[in-house]
């Protein structure tokens, strides 16, 4: 399959049943392949928050107030919750 058949054939999930969970095996790769992403320059401008904790999750999921509550429940019942966070400045490659 070519990366334009994965991207037109991709799927966004819409919501998440609670009762299902990434296997702590299958999470660990996810996380690797997080920590390994190339980026320009070598820079890994970014950094992740990820929770699994439900009052973590709840604490996350204030976050989409006033308006963003769609996503709410999804942050909850997900089995996993993974914030990316990139740099705005990026000083350290000059």
């Amino acid at each position: 399959m070519s990366i334009i058949d994965t991207a037109i054939n991709r799927y966004s999930v819409k919501s998440f049943d609670s009762t299902k969970t990434i296997s702590t095996e299958v999470f660990e790769k996810i996380k690797q392949l997080l920590r390994y992403s190339p980026s320009n320059v070598n820079i890994q401008p970014w950094s992740f928050i990820i929770e699994y904790n439900t009052d973590a999750k709840q604490r996350m999921a204030k976050s989409t107030e006033p308006d963003y509550t769609f996503n709410t429940d999804k942050i909850i019942n997900a089995s996993h919750v993974v914030l990316f966070c990139a740099k705005k400045i990026l000083t350290s490659f000059i």
